[in-house]
């Protein structure tokens, strides 16, 4: 089955901070493994160590797009809650949300996940 984005809900008593175990391979997940340039190479570190400055003060982090795996890494304002998005639905965002799942239940986070529940989902839907 084809989806557009995998929800991470928080459970209320969660604190940002708590992500800061597990933010690093989640990162990565979603950055992707193909080989980068230098410089992009920085760019994507700097962004990384953005979000970890957010988490580390306990604040939600900024998120990150990556162009190589054209996966968006989302914080909605108002909610505990991280999303993993395409901008076109895919089979293997099961696969990412299975991985990000495994690596938070190592990581002792309480979640609950869940499948496109997107405002943008719906409008796009409702184009076609």
């Amino acid at each position: 089955m084809k989806n557009w984005s995998v929800h991470f809900y928080f459970d209320e008593d969660f604190s940002w901070k708590s992500l800061e175990k597990a933010f690093t391979e989640i990162f990565d997940i979603v950055k992707g493994e193909k080989k980068l340039l230098p410089e992009e190479e920085q760019q994507i570190q700097v962004k990384y160590e953005l979000n970890m400055r957010e988490i580390n003060n306990n604040k939600k982090p900024i998120g990150f797009y990556s162009d190589q795996t054209d996966l968006s890494l989302l914080f909605p304002l108002e909610v505990k809650e991280m999303i993993v998005a395409r901008l076109s639905p895919n089979e293997n965002i099961h696969e990412i949300g299975d991985r990000i799942s495994k690596v938070l239940k190592t990581k002792k986070i309480k979640f609950k996940m869940d499948y496109d529940k997107m405002i943008l989902i719906d409008v796009i839907k409702s184009r076609k």
